[in-house]
């Protein structure tokens, strides 16, 4: 870490409320490269290190809906996140979508 501390483990709570229209990955402007240093979610992530040398520990995406759409999570058929986000991800919607019975 940039402190020098060693971790094994990182813990943490956030409470995210969905407005608008979150996207999850989707990218909406190509001439910008997604990369941890740059926009790539709507949401929350997790990194350490400093510019230029950040790692990535953890990202909560915001999708649109729970239905198929770019703007979706990736489980629902939306953008799959970037190379370096991997697997350590966590995304959902607060908007069910057309069709939902609840």
């Amino acid at each position: 870490t940039t402190s020098g501390a060693r971790y094994q483990t990182v813990c943490g709570r956030f409470r995210g409320y969905q407005i608008g229209s979150p996207d999850a990955f989707r990218q909406w402007n190509d001439a910008i490269q997604r990369n941890i240093e740059t926009y790539y979610v709507d949401g929350v992530t997790v990194t350490y290190g400093l510019p230029g040398n950040r790692q990535h520990v953890f990202t909560y995406a915001a999708g649109l809906m729970e239905t198929s759409d770019g703007s979706s999570c990736p489980c629902a058929g939306g953008t799959a996140p970037p190379q370096f986000v991997g697997s350590d991800y966590y995304c959902e919607s607060g908007n069910p979508g057309p069709g939902w019975i609840g």
